[in-house]
């Protein structure tokens, strides 16, 4: 039998609820203490709001606030399944995932930061028959616009990294699984293959993809942005085919995705990268990204 969790008093009164429309301005001013760790939910935030009208199995922005009714912490749920979370403490991380456990979420992967993360985890894996499938330790970095103009100066090329186009739609769709499998360890091809497909489908239509093709139409790189807003772009979905990696291909297409970026006026880009894949964190670290702090990522076995 499990033991008791201290958050689960029955004399403390819950302090989690829905983000209300008057606290948005509120939330973002709690994000943009660190904007660069939060870059993904203040995009979210700025570009959709606190929910999806009408829709709120979409997403949702939850608060909790301690006693004197200051923000001491938020989570973004996508689809009832990914969670994002920024709090003050570990104790909040804590309360937050006690009230997820307790709502009956079955959540399918939580990422942020790792002292948000893995506090939220140990809280609610407690939940019976919820176990970790894979846990990556991460690390988060960050290239800003002001740093990149200064030492960057001057550089000129044609580039070969372009925006991808409805055509490049199935050597994407197949790059993508294979990047998928890689990073999770698990084939979206499996799962559901169709939802797989309109998701690449859409990041195209929205101008969310890179790639790079040689002149024979092989794929040689992709990679897609999954935040963009004046707070800055966040790029995930990095993929070099591993018969072309070590050629410098991940390097130069990177350094052109990041002009490309700052052409259109973000102010910093940010991705996060496995600790233990050195290779890759050589080619952020050579194209100007910085360490900026941990993160991690749980995947949890389907219920």
């Amino acid at each position: 039998m499990q033991a008791p969790s201290h958050f689960e008093d029955a004399r403390r009164q819950p302090r989690v609820a829905e983000l209300r429309r008057d606290a948005v301005e509120e939330a973002l001013s709690y994000l943009a203490r660190d904007p660069v760790a939060n870059v993904f939910m203040l995009s979210w935030l700025e570009n959709y709001g606190i929910c999806a009208p009408g829709r709120p199995e979409l997403f949702e922005f939850r608060a909790i606030r301690d006693d004197d009714q200051t923000l001491v912490g938020l989570s973004l749920l996508i689809t009832q399944r990914l969670a994002l979370l920024r709090t003050d403490d570990a104790p909040t991380s804590r309360e937050l995932a006690q009230w997820y456990r307790k709502q009956g979420y079955r959540l399918d992967h939580i990422v942020s930061r790792r002292r948000e993360v893995a506090p939220f985890w140990d809280e609610y894996e407690r939940r019976e028959g919820v176990r970790s499938r894979l846990t990556r330790d991460q690390e988060l970095y960050e290239v800003e616009r002001q740093s990149w103009l200064r030492s960057h100066t001057g550089y000129v090329r044609e580039r070969g990294v372009r925006l991808a186009r409805e055509v490049d739609l199935d050597s994407i769709f197949w790059a993508s699984a294979r990047m998928h499998a890689e990073e999770t360890l698990e084939d979206p091809l499996v799962r559901d293959a169709n939802h797989f497909r309109r998701h690449v489908e859409h990041r195209i239509e929205n101008g969310r993809t890179y790639v790079w093709f040689d002149e024979h139409r092989r794929l040689l790189f992709k990679a897609d942005i999954s935040a963009q807003s004046q707070w800055g772009a966040q790029v995930s979905g990095v993929y070099t085919p591993t018969s072309l990696r070590g050629q410098g291909i991940a390097t130069r297409a990177m350094t052109e995705i990041c002009e490309d970026l700052f052409e259109r006026g973000f102010p910093r880009v940010t991705l996060y990268v496995n600790r233990s894949n050195e290779a890759a964190r050589r080619v952020y670290q050579k194209v100007g990204f910085r360490y900026h702090t941990d993160y991690q990522t749980v995947f949890i076995e389907p219920g």
